[in-house]
């Protein structure tokens, strides 16, 4: 059995390739060196690109199983045309070639933010409405997965939340962490909301759960074992780090004022100044305040039902399991406390 693996070069679609070295993987990327330094001789790597359609036939030939993986993810500042060709276009250009190649079963990885936060009710389970009021990236997404659930391809959708684990790089999670560590973190109302985060474990064993099943037009939520408060959560991250937690607290409304001063400003300054200078992203934008307010918890129980899917990784586990890897891989400063006990091992 022949499997293909979109956004492999990714955070989600890394992981899902790896766990899939068994079998007969090839991945496909718009970076062949890029994808095969990452995955070196252990799959195949095949040159193309979903946004352009014609490189999709010869990587489509053979295919029994399409992981489509790859999406433009949400990145502060991007142009909408930037996520459209990607996200919508892409998937289309997907379909249409697993369509022509006769792909016997095909996975897509949509994403909770298809609800946005325009919740009707809680838990939210795959049968909620689409949201109203949509970023780029969710939007996109959302009109992406429209696309996937009118074609009559057997295909299996999967929902995750929000995710975090070792290797993303660019992901909310990791950069809390980061921040955190070097106490430049700040609670932003009152951290009573409820947010459902899960491991990349848990996701990978989901979208390989969809993969093993027929469940054909169906979607599936991939949440973690446990929804928590935000305050807990960024507690937890201070007790993964072994740092005491933010004493600073902002006002919600004093964040959303400055998030619509600061999304200008910055706009401005990386056209004129450059990216280099405080960074591409302000400290504070309307979607990320949305993120880490809203209050939501997600029904997981369609999955553990008809995939046989049940999430295991805890908040904590997962948040200690992610804080090695930022260490080994050298993006947490050691502190002075562990920098002293590493010079007296050596």
């Amino acid at each position: 059995m022949r499997i293909l693996v979109t956004g492999a070069t990714g955070f989600v679609g890394q992981h899902v390739a790896r766990r899939l070295t068994g079998d007969d993987v090839a991945v496909l990327a718009r970076n062949p060196d890029k994808a095969r330094a990452k995955f070196g001789s252990t799959v195949e790597v095949v040159q193309g690109d979903f946004r352009d359609p014609r490189s999709l036939e010869k990587a489509f030939a053979g295919v029994d199983v399409l992981y489509h993986i790859g999406a433009a993810r949400d990145h502060w500042g991007r142009p909408y045309k930037w996520y459209y060709d990607s996200n919508v276009l892409g998937t289309k250009h997907i379909l249409h070639a697993a369509e022509q190649a006769k792909i016997s079963k095909i996975v897509y990885c949509s994403t909770v933010g298809v609800y946005s936060f325009d919740f009707q009710y809680k838990p939210i389970n795959e049968a909620h409405p689409y949201g109203k009021h949509f970023s780029f990236y969710h939007g996109t997404k959302k009109m992406a997965e429209e696309l996937v659930m009118a074609s009559s391809l057997p295909i299996i959708t999967v929902r995750p939340g929000w995710i975090y684990g070792p290797h993303d790089d660019a992901g909310g999670v990791t950069q809390m962490l980061m921040k955190l560590s070097k106490g430049r973190f700040a609670f932003v109302g009152k951290g009573e909301n409820r947010v459902h985060p899960v491991f990349i474990d848990d996701v990978v064993d989901g979208i390989l759960a969809a993969g093993r099943s027929e469940c054909f037009g169906e979607a599936f939520l991939l949440l973690g074992p446990e929804a928590i408060t935000f305050d807990n959560y960024v507690r937890a991250m201070c007790d993964a780090l072994g740092v005491d937690p933010p004493k600073l607290r902002i006002p919600y409304y004093a964040a959303l004022l400055a998030s619509y001063g600061l999304e200008p400003l910055w706009l401005t300054k990386n056209r004129f100044v450059g990216k280099k200078l405080l960074g591409d992203k302000p400290p504070m934008t309307r979607d990320t305040l949305y993120g880490v307010t809203a209050d939501r918890v997600y029904d997981t129980s369609k999955g553990e039902r008809l995939l046989g899917h049940k999430p295991r990784v805890g908040v904590r586990d997962g948040l200690a399991r992610t804080v090695e890897w930022l260490k080994e891989s050298g993006r947490l400063e050691a502190r002075p406390a562990e920098a002293v006990a590493q010079s007296a091992v050596q």
